[in-house]
């Protein structure tokens, strides 16, 4: 059987030549590197400032050159000198970058003879793209769902590509979880709920212990693993230490992610102490595989976010038998059993009163880590995640043949 050519159209692709990169970056990333070995010769198609065409351990990545740095020519003196006209030039440029994406995406494609193009829901990358061949839509979250149900500012621009996107391409839509599923039929009126595959995880070995304590675990540490903004929950970590720092002062605060529009230091660190910001171990943004070795020193990881679609760094954490301690939300209730193998919280107040209970050792921690990681390796395993995708697209295939 010949290999199956399949193109991932992506913003985002986890490698150090493509830059920073988002949950959306890391899935493309770890599904390519997988699906590989299962009959598929991939190549992962992005855009940007700068052209780029490597080989990623078996996986082609081909990055074009788009308008952007044109029409940022264009866009910049308006800008600067404040000149009329400038959000309607914002909005031409906008339109002849995607046009010029997809243009050249449909001569990409029927170049190189591929069998079947995914793309992600968020921003209606290319939303005039011309091609028969079976097309796949992965939801990981829109700006246009994460403005209406988890209180995003309004990217607008990217919410109505998307709109135009999802009226020409809904026929095969794939959601990472049951919530992104409904939000997506909801937020953009699908005629039918996406079928849901959830985002998995490749498991990595672990030191069996019989005390979670025991090394590498750092006794009352609370680690923030996360972009550093405000809907993610940065605030509601640094509150929660600030408070647990007053009557642990062994407490140390470990933070990791993307710094948002330097959020970190015009709001998180005032909500410190001095105290508290003396034990803070600000790590800034943390290259995706060396992410584990600061984890596994955790004692408490915390995803105190207000919403998610999923939440890969979640099942990485689990995986690594570290205990979680998020917020009440639909998604991670896809997930988490409370004080089985995770805790959710609502409040601060309960955050603080969660993480106090298990730094004084009422619950057992070693047993809740272990389901967690269990959780992970019944539910969101990486290759049954592939093999039911692999199922998934060969039914798409067949339909067309």
């Amino acid at each position: 059987m010949m290999a199956i050519k399949i193109c991932f159209v992506t913003r985002e692709y986890a490698h150090d030549a493509m830059g920073k990169t988002g949950g959306i970056g890391v899935f493309v990333k770890q599904f390519t590197s997988v699906l590989k070995a299962h009959d598929f010769t991939i190549t992962v198609f992005s855009f940007g400032a700068t052209a780029k065409r490597f080989n990623d351990e078996g996986v082609r990545v081909v990055r074009i050159k788009d308008l952007t740095t044109i029409n940022e020519t264009i866009k910049s003196p308006m800008r600067r000198y404040r000149l009329p006209g400038y959000l309607t030039v914002k909005r031409v440029l906008e339109f002849f970058n995607r046009l010029y994406v997809s243009l050249y995406l449909t001569v990409f494609v029927k170049r190189n003879g591929f069998d079947l193009v995914e793309f992600h829901d968020y921003g209606g990358d290319a939303p005039f793209f011309i091609s028969r061949i079976p097309k796949v839509v992965r939801c990981h979250g829109s700006a246009m769902t994460l403005h209406q149900f988890m209180g995003y500012f309004k990217r607008q621009p990217d919410a109505y590509y998307e709109g135009l996107f999802f009226k020409r391409f809904q026929k095969h839509v794939l959601a990472v979880s049951q919530y992104s599923a409904n939000t997506t039929a909801s937020a953009f009126k699908l005629k039918n709920v996406p079928k849901v595959i959830y985002n998995g995880v490749t498991l990595p070995k672990v030191a069996r212990c019989d005390d979670y304590l025991s090394a590498p675990t750092v006794p009352f540490s609370i680690f923030y693993f996360g972009s550093i903004r405000e809907r993610k929950g940065i605030a509601i970590a640094c509150s929660v230490f600030d408070a647990v720092a007053k009557v642990y002062p062994e407490a140390s605060f470990h933070v990791m992610g993307n710094n948002n529009n330097d959020y970190w230091n015009t709001h998180a660190v005032k909500l410190l102490s001095k105290s508290a910001l003396e034990r803070t171990h600000y790590y800034g943004a943390i290259p995706h595989k060396a992410v584990a070795s600061y984890l596994q020193t955790a004692h408490i990881v915390l995803f105190p976010s207000y919403g998610e679609n999923f939440s890969i760094g979640l099942l990485e954490v689990m995986a690594l038998e570290k205990i979680v301690v998020v917020s009440a939300i639909d998604s991670f209730r896809e997930v988490i059993v409370d004080k089985d193998n995770g805790f959710m919280c609502d409040t601060i107040p309960d955050y603080i009163d969660t993480v106090q209970s298990i730094f004084e050792g009422h619950y057992d921690v070693l047993q809740i880590a272990k389901n967690a990681r269990r959780t992970v390796a019944q539910n969101f395993d990486q290759e049954k995640v592939i093999q039911e995708t692999i199922t998934y697209y060969k039914m798409l295939l067949e339909k067309e043949t």
